[in-house]
């Protein structure tokens, strides 16, 4: 009996909630997820949040995780066969200058300019050689080169670029990126040429220092595009 009546209460108060009509309106879309497939060629995988800041203004937060499987079969390889796991973040904010009252819809969309920061730390799995010092019989020093010598390095990384760019609307919910800029990366790794292996080759590399050109695409998808309201 206390079952039924209690299922009869909350059947009365939900009966009104459920035959409420409701219509969907359009907002200013505040908030975004998407990412970077370029990021899967130094095999990271990141997660882009696009928050929007005020008017013509957006921050990205993009938490990135870098997965590998170190290859032994040679020691004449890219760096990225090296990398065994690594984690970082990128921020970057955005202005979009055409966005106006009369297109507020359109905030986070068309011609904009960009400054970034990138951090990323890696670590490294390789093979390279290493120089074994030895005395022979007659008390001669001298030395002999190991080329299957292991070596397992962390290396970090600060980017900053500044970029312009274009963002389009596609089905009114999501978002496709394009940019091109030029910045810099700043490194604390340092070559030894004794073993025969740069983490530094490539500017994309975690151990590269200099100048470079910041170019990429995004996609994603806008979260509250749209709301709910009950009449």
């Amino acid at each position: 009996m206390k079952n039924l009546l209690l299922a009869f209460v909350v059947l009365f108060f939900a009966t009104p909630i459920f035959a409420q009509e409701y219509v969907i309106k359009e907002q200013i879309p505040t908030f975004a997820l998407g990412f970077q497939p370029q990021s899967f060629t130094y095999k990271a995988a990141e997660i882009d949040m696009d928050v929007r800041l005020s008017p013509r203004n957006w921050l990205t937060i993009a938490p990135r995780l870098q997965f590998g499987n170190p290859k032994f079969n040679s020691y004449f390889y890219d760096p990225t066969d090296a990398i065994d796991k690594g984690f970082g973040l990128g921020l970057t904010y955005r202005y979009f200058p055409l966005t106006s009252r009369t297109r507020k819809m359109n905030d986070g969309m068309g011609p904009f300019v960009s400054a970034a920061m990138d951090l990323l730390q890696t670590d490294y799995h390789y093979i390279g050689r290493k120089y074994l010092p030895y005395t022979d019989l007659y008390g001669i020093d001298g030395y002999t080169i190991d080329n299957d010598f292991e070596y397992k390095e962390t290396v970090a990384n600060l980017g900053i670029s500044v970029n312009i760019g274009y963002s389009w609307r596609l089905f009114d919910i999501m978002y496709m990126e394009t940019y091109l800029g030029v910045g810099v990366k700043m490194s604390d790794y340092v070559y030894n040429t004794e073993r025969n292996f740069n983490l530094g080759k490539n500017y994309w590399d975690t151990g590269y220092s200099g100048y470079y050109v910041s170019s990429g695409f995004r996609i994603g998808v806008y979260l509250n595009r749209y709301k709910y309201e009950f009449k």
